[in-house]
């Protein structure tokens, strides 16, 4: 299961601002644009990989868990 926080119309009404949750380490979100088609598939239970097809895994898996990329690098960083 994944989560798209507070979709907002963008300005020109073609695409949909999406929130990521907050980082369980630093606190911090992402926005994305995701199409209306992409919002619909989520609120029908479409699944991250089709919902974020066009977004790497990185992105993929900030809405996942929330964690973003320097964290998930460094609490599974084992060269230390």
């Amino acid at each position: 299961m994944f989560t798209l926080i507070n979709p907002t119309k963008t300005a020109d009404l073609s695409a949909y601002v999406v929130t990521s949750l907050p980082c369980p380490t630093c606190k911090e979100t992402t926005s994305i644009e995701i199409a209306p088609e992409k919002l619909f598939l989520y609120n029908n239970g479409g699944r991250v990989q089709e919902v974020l097809a066009g977004y790497d895994i990185d992105v993929r898996e900030r809405f996942i868990t929330g964690t973003c990329s320097p964290c998930w690098d460094s609490l599974f960083d084992f060269d230390e």
